[in-house]
């Protein structure tokens, strides 16, 4: 569905205006950083990082040990990373990138119409960077699977076993699939939708289903495991129930229903979701993922117009607002935090707030002035002078102010547009 046609505002511009000057200012610093950067979770990568992170998952006393001088560096000196691994370009982040140029593209060719313009550059050259970055992408796909298909570029040790760097996932790959299809609908051009097509046989076909209940399976992770990771689920149902519509599949369709139905039955009580099932180190419920599996859910419904998912948004959203966020509204990362919980706000957590609240602007009453109030807060509090934004700030306000693409600036650059093409007059953002 697209917004209603509408002129806008004084208050309408007054937003646009704060919005574009933090958007021209991030995107200064992006030109100069090549697109490339450090990551969270790079120096855990290393073969130090990952033994430590091994024992420590294995509740063995030593890793506590051995993952101390790593949590250290990081909130005191994250900078000294660079002794030990190298900037990066990372898939997540540029498609991110490039859905956030096309929604500037759609920006500028709405405020050109209306008469109202604040971009100052042409619509076609937001297009292109897009372009440009699908070009990236193509060369960063991991062949040897059915489709195209994007992972990290790093080595992973997470509680389940390593996932070896460029190993596939269905939380990276949903957003390329996003740039491709929203290339072609803007360009017409026949080889992006191609492109989509061969990652939609990937997220079809390399990826396990794992029954779990009446007409319910849930998507693995990677083509290498059965998890039972809900946002997973989410990610890969909104792919091929997008994908049964372009492509007139009832393959596609019937194993979308099987995910989503999974994800509708594993909704708790309280309107909340685990971030897995069956698995209790996995069995929290945190900020950015309950906002994948919301934001998921809501754009599966654009198609669908199916009451029971409407339901599931607006209880899931509730249970959201009340329970990850502090009395002050800024988002807390977790609705149980855990003892050892250092870090009092997360700007991930900020980029996929505003990002939900723009999303279900016509479906929740006070979600779209939420998500305003956050970016402008974002903006004033947490926009450094070089144009990106501090990464997090740890208790006893010490912050952390090293720009990471794929966590969380490319999420925050993303938001905002969002935000932006919103405040438009026709603007539907993809994500």
């Amino acid at each position: 569905m697209s917004a209603p046609q509408h002129a806008l505002s004084v208050a309408d511009c007054r937003t646009a205006r704060e919005l574009w000057t933090a958007i021209d200012r991030f995107c200064g610093w992006l030109q100069q950083s090549g697109g490339v950067s450090y990551d969270p979770y790079d120096v855990l990568g290393t073969r130090y990082g990952r033994w430590a992170r091994r024992l420590y998952y294995r509740k063995n006393p030593l890793g506590t040990a051995l993952t101390a001088p790593l949590i250290g560096m990081e909130v005191l000196c994250p900078q000294v990373r660079a002794l030990f691994v190298r900037k990066q370009r990372y898939p997540t982040a540029d498609a991110q990138l490039a859905l956030a140029f096309l929604n500037l593209y759609e920006a500028c060719q709405e405020q050109s119409a209306d008469g109202v313009s604040q971009c100052d550059r042409s619509p076609v050259q937001w297009l292109d960077k897009a372009r440009k970055l699908a070009d990236e992408l193509l060369g960063q796909s991991v062949s040897g699977y059915s489709g195209y298909c994007w992972g990290y570029p790093f080595d992973w040790q997470n509680v389940n076993g390593l996932m070896p760097k460029g190993t596939p996932h269905i939380t990276a790959t949903p957003y390329c699939y996003e740039v491709f299809t929203r290339l072609f609908d803007l360009t017409g051009e026949e080889h992006y939708l191609q492109v989509a097509r061969s990652i939609t046989t990937f997220v079809c076909d390399d990826l396990h289903d794992t029954p779990t209940g009446d007409g319910a399976a849930a998507s693995s992770y990677t083509p290498h495991d059965h998890g039972k990771v809900v946002n997973a689920s989410a990610y890969r149902a909104f792919v091929l129930f997008d994908a049964a519509r372009r492509f007139d599949s009832e393959a596609y369709f019937t194993k979308a229903q099987r995910n989503l139905q999974f994800i509708l039955q594993n909704q708790r009580s309280d309107g909340s979701w685990l971030y897995a099932i069956d698995n209790p180190p996995e069995a929290f419920i945190d900020h950015f993922h309950s906002c994948f599996v919301l934001k998921n859910l809501h754009k599966i419904n654009r198609y669908l117009h199916n009451p029971e998912v409407a339901r599931a948004v607006q209880y899931g959203y509730e249970f959201y607002r009340k329970n990850l966020f502090d009395g002050e509204d800024n988002p807390r990362s977790y609705a149980v935090a855990p003892r050892t919980e250092i870090v009092r706000l997360e700007m991930y957590n900020f980029a996929e707030a505003i990002t939900l609240g723009t999303l279900l602007r016509h479906d929740v009453p006070g979600a779209f002035t939420f998500a305003g109030k956050l970016a402008s807060r974002l903006i004033r509090d947490y926009q450094l002078p070089d144009g990106y934004w501090v990464t997090r700030v740890y208790r006893g306000g010490i912050r952390h102010s090293v720009p990471f693409l794929r966590w969380p600036q490319s999420q925050l650059f993303l938001a905002l547009t969002n935000l932006l093409l919103a405040t438009e007059p026709a603007g539907e953002m993809a994500n």
